[in-house]
């Protein structure tokens, strides 16, 4: 079975499969935009021309080096605050990465490549009144023809069986609680762990215990992008995509550089505003949002801090402006920015495998109902909440008949 993972961020789009991990923007250009820059010479080999089936009148380019065309006020930008994976333009990007993954298979140019699809969607689009899960399925079932750098790939999801949906905060908490060889790492796998995830567009927040998702989690639109836009401001510029990479990309001397265009005498040192607007953003929006949202430290093993934007944190500023003892608990990860497509993957893996590998241990136990009450509810017409409180219950009954024996 080959397995596709992706996170559809709102600014930053992370796939796996067995055979890579990408990391591409989640900003994409008509090709029509790019054909004359293109034929100047800047064709760069970290972006792919996209043809989709239904559209392919239209080439969309795709990749990691779109900052090098200079054409920030042409990216198509997927982020949308309600009813993302409505929009036409989502939903392609979507078909992007299912193209990026299968360009590494070359039986996929022949045949179609059966794929299992994990994806990770925020705690707020799997309530009730949410439409997201159902278009997903509209989406995704099915043949696709997706032509990249004018290889045409064919991809099959043949059934419902072969997508799954788990909260997004989910993939960190999988990430961390199995290695590399699916053994179970107590520590995370058995804790009582809150959950931070710094994303593009929004700031997650949750608690897992024992691999148990809880369903109160919190969603702000308070993301990297609050900040880009902030530094935007300061600097009179329109070009968000522009800002966006040189957040990513760091800063080895110490000095952030803005580049509008290809001459290379125009240029501005943005440090200092770069410096305290990332100041502010710690101090004022996110130190707020661990307090609030973890109010009973005491009640957490530890507090993980994931996601992108965890990386442009300022964290003297953090340990400042929340104290020791809630710093203490915090665990900064490594990779934060693709941790959650990690786990995805490493879920998918285990259910694959039937749960995890065989042993007594509790942790064990309640991943595989887990994975089990995944597989059972695929086959009822139930909304993904419904199922979610199912395989809560179910957790929470297991939980007190081990305290019972205990006893």
């Amino acid at each position: 079975m080959n397995i596709f993972a992706i996170d559809l961020g709102n600014k930053r789009i992370k796939m796996k499969s067995d055979r890579s991990e990408y990391v591409y923007p989640a900003s994409y250009l008509n090709g029509e935009n790019v054909s004359k820059v293109a034929l100047a010479g800047w064709n760069l080999s970290g972006n792919q021309t996209y043809i989709l089936d239904k559209e392919s009148n239209n080439s969309f380019i795709w990749g990691t080096d779109l900052d090098a065309y200079h054409l920030s006020e042409k990216m198509i930008d997927t982020y949308a605050r309600t009813g993302r994976i409505q929009q036409k333009k989502v939903q392609r990007i979507l078909k992007f990465a299912l193209g990026r993954l299968a360009l590494d298979y070359k039986e996929a140019r022949t045949r179609p490549l059966v794929v299992n699809l994990v994806l990770g969607l925020p705690i707020t689009d799997l309530h009730e009144e949410s439409k997201t899960i159902e278009k997903l399925k509209e989406i995704l079932l099915g043949s696709h023809s997706i032509r990249v750098d004018g290889i045409e790939l064919n991809i099959e999801i043949p059934s419902e069986d072969y997508i799954d949906i788990i909260p997004q905060y989910m993939g960190t908490a999988f990430e961390l609680a199995f290695d590399e060889e699916l053994h179970q790492l107590d520590k995370f796998a058995k804790g009582r762990m809150g959950i931070l995830d710094i994303g593009g567009g929004t700031i997650l927040t949750n608690v897992s215990n024992r691999l148990n998702p809880e369903m109160n989690g919190d969603e702000r639109f308070e993301g990297v992008q609050t900040l880009i836009k902030n530094i935007a401001g300061k600097i009179n510029s329109t070009k968000l995509f522009s800002l966006e990479k040189i957040l990513q990309d760091g800063n080895m001397d110490g000095e952030y550089i803005y580049r509008p265009n290809h001459n290379s005498t125009d240029y501005k040192n943005i440090t200092d505003i770069v410096k305290k607007s990332i100041e502010d953003y710690t101090r004022f929006t996110v130190a707020p949002l661990i307090t609030e949202n973890f109010p009973d430290i005491e009640s957490l093993d530890f507090i993980v801090m994931t996601g992108g934007g965890t990386n442009l944190l300022d964290r003297n500023a953090l340990l400042d402006e929340i104290g020791e003892d809630y710093f203490s608990h915090l665990i900064f990860i490594e990779s934060s920015e693709i941790a959650n497509v990690r786990g995805f993957y490493k879920f998918a893996l285990l259910k694959m495998n039937g749960g995890v590998e065989e042993s007594q241990t509790v942790g064990n136990d309640d991943l595989k109902k887990v994975t089990d009450a995944s597989n059972k509810q695929k086959n009822n017409k139930n909304n993904y909440s419904e199922q979610l409180n199912q395989v809560q219950s179910r957790l929470k009954d297991l939980k007190q008949e081990i305290e019972q024996e205990i006893d």
